[in-house]
């Protein structure tokens, strides 16, 4: 299996020399493709910090974040921000769907923002809404749909690209 994912003894401070919050120490581990992976802990363990270290929200203070291959820790705000478009998704909790917008064109909003010619969007949309078994619910609202309906919407527009 291929390897994903690699931190290597991550840590991550808060804070300045008089004042310091250990926030994650010492943290390694690697995800292979196929695997799936839960974060869980205690109110204010570093389950988010973690997560935002890894999807480069944050950086971390030492240490090393692998995703794919590319060391995510030695890249600049510029590739970062390049990085984290091309190769990351974000499922929010809450789904950050737009109300205003279809779950097709929910699902769209990630392709209409890199680009993607338009004669290539329905399509993409399509697939992936057939593989995630919404496809019968393209045409409506967030609010016509079902949670677990929107979660799905969310995935799709996360990992379409």
């Amino acid at each position: 299996m291929k390897e994903i994912l690699k931190l290597d003894h991550i840590q991550k401070y808060y804070g300045n020399s008089g004042n310091v919050t250990k926030a994650i120490q010492d943290i390694s581990f690697s995800v292979q493709e196929g695997e799936f992976v839960g974060i869980m802990g205690a109110s204010g363990s570093g389950k988010t910090t973690l997560l935002n270290c890894i999807s480069t929200i944050d950086m971390v203070s030492a240490g090393h974040i692998y995703l794919d291959g590319t060391d995510v820790t030695e890249i600049n705000e510029k590739q970062i921000a390049r990085f984290r478009r091309e190769n990351l998704g974000f499922v929010f909790q809450d789904f950050n769907l737009l109300d205003t917008l279809t779950i097709s064109e929910n699902i769209a909003l990630a392709l209409t923002i890199n680009k993607v010619p338009a004669g290539e969007v329905d399509g993409r949309v399509r697939e992936m809404a057939g593989k995630l078994n919404i496809t019968d619910i393209l045409d409506k609202y967030p609010y016509q749909v079902s949670g677990g309906q929107k979660q799905r919407c969310a995935c799709a527009r996360a990992i379409i690209n």
